[in-house]
């Protein structure tokens, strides 16, 4: 990639060197006319008479004409390539720069994807009273809370386990291959349309708290009629 400040100093310098042209142009048309005006006129201010005749200040106007437009086309030029190699040299700046964001913002959404992963799912000691002070005047019955085999699923269910015991319930804690794939949590019941007398009271409770247990009718892995099943999977991003 080019030096874009150079090529702004190239560019400053041959808009200058243009503007000397153009004077000298000038000075050259001044020199033509008073020539032309002397021959016609006899008259010639006093600077020009230095000159031996009123032809060689013409001449000599001429050729300053002559090199002030040849400078004023190659100081064109020059400042129109310029440009253009600045424009590119700016594109290509920015082409990099969309692209040095476009990698910035993939490594951020990665790395907050990774900090999603590292927070856990908790039970607050505030979570774990709401529980308790719905769950304690419920009916009782089988719970067996099934978790994927991982550390954080581990974990919360055996927070669910704890919750449940102070609230006056027996569950039963097993690592189980039906969560392998799962995300989120589920409540199972072998029938939906006669679930155990427990299983709403216990999707209504952590409700109260933001967890969300999806009801699933699902007899392979319901014990049978009077059990609830709490499927814990991973954590849903």
């Amino acid at each position: 990639m080019e030096d874009i400040s150079a090529l702004r100093g190239a560019l400053a310098t041959w808009d200058r060197i243009g503007d000397l042209c153009a004077l000298l142009a000038l000075l050259g048309v001044i020199l033509v006319a008073l020539a032309q005006s002397t021959s016609q006129f006899g008259w010639r201010p006093a600077w020009l008479r230095r000159f031996p005749e009123p032809r060689v200040a013409g001449a000599i106007g001429a050729v300053l004409l002559i090199a002030a437009l040849a400078g004023e086309i190659l100081a064109a030029r020059s400042s129109r390539n310029i440009n253009e190699r600045l424009a590119t040299a700016l594109n290509a700046r920015v082409a990099t720069a969309d692209e040095d964001a476009k990698a910035a913002g993939k490594e951020a959404a990665e790395l907050r994807l990774q900090l999603a992963r590292l927070k856990w799912r908790v039970i607050s000691p505030e979570q774990q009273t709401t529980l308790v002070n719905w769950l304690k005047k419920t009916p009782k019955g089988p719970v067996l809370i099934l978790y994927r085999h991982d550390d954080e699923p581990q974990s919360f269910a055996t927070q669910i386990r704890d919750a449940l015991k102070a609230a006056g319930f027996d569950p039963k804690l097993e690592q189980s291959p039906a969560a392998l794939n799962t995300s989120g949590m589920f409540l199972l019941v072998e029938d939906l349309e006669h679930p155990p007398a427990h299983a709403v009271p216990i999707q209504g409770a952590f409700r109260e708290i933001h967890v969300d247990l999806d009801g699933q009718q699902d007899a392979k892995h319901v014990p049978d009629g009077t059990s609830v099943v709490i499927l814990v999977g991973s954590r849903r991003l």
